[in-house]
């Protein structure tokens, strides 16, 4: 028996595309980024630190905040970062002139 049927066209991902030119390439928010990486990688130092080497525990509750607190703004800058990207987008019919 013959398959007569044509084959699916290949589906096109929009979402990574879109994603893709989602991103800005504004120097400050990787800036401000990378910043908090930093930040979060010495707190978890800190707090790792204070266990192993039995430092009193401020400087682990030191580190635990400096995690908490610079993950936070990490990811409140990836959201917003993002919303102005597609901000920008949408302003520029479409096409990121950047």
């Amino acid at each position: 028996m013959q398959d007569n049927s044509q084959p699916e066209p290949p589906r096109r991902d929009n979402s990574a595309s879109r994603h893709a030119q989602a991103e800005p390439k504004d120097a400050i928010f990787t800036s401000i980024m990378w910043i908090m990486i930093a930040n979060v990688l010495v707190g978890a130092v800190l707090a790792i630190a204070a266990e192993t080497m039995h430092l009193p525990p401020a400087v682990g509750q030191v580190g635990l905040g400096l995690v908490l607190v610079c993950g936070g703004i990490y990811f409140f800058f990836r959201w917003f970062q993002r919303k102005e990207a597609r901000r920008r987008l949408e302003q520029n019919g479409g096409s990121d002139p950047e």
